[in-house]
């Protein structure tokens, strides 16, 4: 078994700003309005790379086509939209087989994922689930080629670790599993208070083989280790920048400013970035 280790320096954010924000997504989400397939904002613009494809807009069980950075259309299914209650969202991404130069013909791949915010006017917990394959003709996944993940964060947690100096004894506020063929891995995350006013998140990484894979897997693992310690380092110290740059910035924004850019950046064709946004 791989055990890595990392401890990183994030802004903090106070918890009414990231409570604000969420509501103001929540709020401008619902205040648009559905033409067929189009969905307007509520100065008549329409919104770009969102299709509304059945159903109503944000009735449980209505299906959007969202365009990703790289052009390429997802489906998405609205699974619950309550504030009072918890939200959540269904994404599926495939990719098709297709015929190569050299001959033969690529494997499909079907990617699904479910995100989860429990309570949404003032959230608990958030999850997240992956379910990743290469897929047979027939629809079955390829053996070796899958991959699943799951996450909690343990909002509650996470605020009384940052504001007491510890969360109580128990699970951390972010657990993450990964499950492959060959391999099984863990992230545990906990945040405690830091210098300045700032958060210290300590992250250990545990990656072992499974099953009969389990002693075969163990010497690339050891031999890999600094290898991969360095890519963990690397990994969470652009997260912690992107953090403080990108994320923290647009939580700490008034409501009616960040209102307003989100529905900009909703009705706003790709091109140059808004002014403000610029790295």
């Amino acid at each position: 078994m791989a055990r890595l280790r990392h401890t990183i320096t994030l802004t903090s954010v106070s918890r009414g700003h990231v409570e604000r924000s969420l509501d103001v997504a929540h709020a401008v989400l619902e205040s648009l309005r559905g033409e067929g397939s189009q969905l307007v904002a509520p100065d008549g613009r329409p919104v770009v790379d969102i299709a509304l494809r059945s159903g109503q807009h944000l009735r449980p069980g209505a299906r959007y086509g969202l365009v990703d950075s790289e052009g390429q259309t997802v489906d998405a299914e609205l699974l619950a939209w309550d504030r009072g209650r918890e939200t959540g969202v269904r994404i599926e991404v495939t990719e098709p087989a297709h015929l190569i130069p050299e001959g033969g013909r690529t494997a499909s791949a079907r990617m699904v994922s479910a995100l989860w915010l429990r309570g949404a006017e003032r959230p608990e917990r958030a999850e997240v689930s992956l379910d990743g394959a290469l897929r047979r003709p027939d629809g079955r996944r390829r053996r070796l080629r899958w991959f699943t993940l799951s996450g909690v964060l343990d909002l509650g947690r996470w605020w009384e670790a940052v504001t007491t100096g510890g969360a109580s004894p128990g699970r951390p506020a972010l657990i993450v599993r990964a499950r492959h063929p060959i391999l099984r891995a863990a992230v545990h995350a906990g945040p405690r208070p830091g210098p300045d006013g700032t958060w210290r998140l300590d992250v250990v990484v545990m990656i072992r083989g499974r099953g009969l894979a389990r002693p075969v897997a163990a010497v690339p693992l050891l031999a890999t280790r600094r290898m991969q310690q360095r890519a963990l380092d690397r990994a969470l110290e652009r997260f912690a920048e992107t953090w403080r740059t990108r994320v923290v910035p647009e939580l700490n924004r008034e409501p009616e400013e960040l209102h307003r850019r989100l529905v900009d950046h909703l009705c706003t064709p790709p091109g140059p970035a808004l002014p403000g946004t610029e790295q």
